[in-house]
Order: C-alpha cells, then sequence, then structure tokens
C-alpha cells in the first residue's frame, strides 16, 4: 500500500509539471539555447536552495536522478530537450514535514516566482506547493509525504534546445 502511494504521489509531481511549465502558469515560449551540462547545473544549484529553504535533517541522495529527454512540447520543434532534477529527503520527523512546504512557498512569495500553486492533499495531511522562477526557465514541485515521512522535490527545465554542431 505505501509503495502504491508512493507512486501515485511521483506520478501526481510529473502531471503537475510539463516541460517546464507548472499548473496555473502560461507556457513560455521562447527557446534558450544551453548545454545539458548548463541545464543540469542550472536544476542543481535551484535544488540546492530549495534544500537550504526546506531547512530539514533527513537522509538525501536516495532516489536522486537527473534525467534529459526530447521535450513533448510539439510547439517547441525538433532537436529540443527538457530535463528534470528528482529528488527527495527522507527519514524526516513527521512534524517537520508541513512547515518545511510552507517555507518553501513564503521563499516562491518573497522571491518573485510565478504560478505559485499550495494545496493540501487529497487525504487533507500532506502539503504540496509550486512555483516557476522569475526568468520562467525552471519549475519546482515539492510535496511532503507523511506515511514515509519524506519530501519529495521535482526541479524541471523549460524546453531547451542545445547549441548546433
Amino acid at each position: 500500500m505505501k509503495l502504491r502511494t508512493a507512486a501515485a504521489a511521483v506520478l501526481a509531481l510529473t502531471l503537475l509539471t510539463s516541460c517546464g511549465t507548472t499548473a496555473g502558469s502560461t507556457k513560455d515560449t521562447s527557446l534558450r539555447i544551453a548545454t545539458e551540462d548548463q541545464i543540469g547545473n542550472e536544476l542543481k544549484q535551484v535544488s540546492a536552495k530549495v534544500q537550504e529553504v526546506l531547512a530539514v535533517q533527513g537522509r538525501t541522495g536516495q532516489s536522486e536522478a537527473l534525467n534529459f529527454s526530447d521535450c513533448e512540447d510539439q510547439d517547441a520543434g525538433r532537436g529540443t530537450r527538457d530535463a528534470i532534477h528528482f529528488w527527495q529527503i527522507d527519514d524526516l520527523a513527521p512534524a517537520d514535514l508541513v512547515p518545511a512546504i510552507d517555507r518553501l512557498h513564503e521563499y516562491f512569495q518573497a522571491g518573485g516566482w510565478n504560478g505559485i500553486g499550495h494545496e493540501r492533499t487529497a487525504e487533507n495531511s500532506d502539503l504540496r506547493t509550486w512555483a516557476k522562477n522569475p526568468e520562467k526557465t525552471v519549475a519546482v514541485v515539492a510535496e511532503s509525504f507523511r506515511p514515509m515521512n519524506r519530501i519529495i522535490v521535482r526541479v524541471s527545465s523549460n524546453c531547451f534546445r542545445p547549441p548546433a554542431g
């Protein structure tokens, strides 16, 4: 049961962002030219800041992944890519989960992030927040997951075009 719930949480995070956009945001149609290394570094920098803002003590690195794929946005054109940096913090104190997500939501608001959302999950025990950075190049979704005392984070890029050559 816990595994099925964890899979549902991951699926929900996947559905909330697509090609760097988040629920309630508008798609930025301008494509930037960047290498996968540049995009990967940007996502990891944003992830490091998110982890700092969450300010929780737990075990990280268990399920970290940085994945690149063809952009699914039909308007982006052939050869475009996007990326996702997925990670989680495990073994958290249950009382730390919701306050950490609240802190991240406040950081988004204070930092001028766009498309900000903040909601309780269907079970009303966990919290989810999402936003897109002011430059509209990176989207973040973070969710507390009480049954496993975990916070799941997904940082995704907008579609980009690798340099020619």
